[in-house]
């Protein structure tokens, strides 16, 4: 078993105050003044920040992780970045949530999903563009642009664009050359216990991903 695994849930995560104002401002990016109508406990889980060297944890487990016969060549092509999507599928499979502190301005997120003996991490990094749109890179160079708003209490991200970096510039994929955007919710399901929701849905090929879980914060969400 891996480090990364062994990791205990941390009770209380911490706010390193000197480099907050250097990670993603979630509450800038949410649009049109929707980070305070979310749910208390979903503004407090993403205004915290990693203190470097330590994580923090929220263990649960995917209900389903499904990928079409497209999103499962998605996924194995993807395996050369990284594996930034799940190489396999099914249904009751434990994982955890990891945010760690990356740089200076970056928070990375790994998700970990354990089947049987098998264990896939899938990483990626959040950051701040230079125009105050949120960035996921997830390898190689190539990542994703997202929209961040608010609806019915929860936290949505979408994808605008797929790019790859090539030095200082951002070069955009054809869509169709894409698994299409992903949509992303957080869910607060109180007592500490919040929803993972991630689909994406090709112009042409439909539905390539879809997965669902129920995570549990060991802070009970409000702190």
């Amino acid at each position: 078993m891996s480090a990364a695994i062994a990791l205990e849930p941390t009770l209380a995560p911490r706010r390193n105050e000197g480099i907050e104002r250097n990670l993603p401002p979630f509450a800038a990016l949410v649009e049109r003044g929707g980070w305070h109508r979310l749910v208390p406990a979903i503004r407090t889980r993403f205004a915290a920040v990693p203190v470097a060297g330590d994580a923090i944890v929220y263990a649960g487990k995917m209900n389903h992780i499904d990928a079409s016969p497209a999103g499962q060549l998605f996924a194995f092509i993807c395996r050369l970045l990284g594996t930034p999507l799940p190489p396999f599928t099914g249904r009751d499979i434990e994982a955890d949530i990891q945010l760690t502190q990356h740089d200076k301005d970056g928070i990375a997120w790994t998700r970990h999903y354990r089947r049987g003996d098998r264990m896939v991490a899938v990483r990626s990094v959040k950051r701040v563009a230079e125009d105050g749109m949120l960035l996921e890179s997830v390898g190689a160079g190539f990542g994703m642009r997202l929209r961040v708003y608010e609806e019915n209490g929860a936290l949505h991200f979408l994808s605008t664009r797929y790019f790859w970096h090539l030095g200082r510039h951002e070069i955009a994929l054809p869509d169709l050359l894409t698994p299409g955007p992903i949509h992303v919710v957080h869910t607060d399901l109180g007592d500490g216990r919040f929803r993972f929701t991630l689909t994406a849905q090709h112009r042409l090929l439909g539905e390539t991903f879809s997965q669902d879980g129920v995570f549990h914060d060991p802070a009970g969400g409000i702190r």
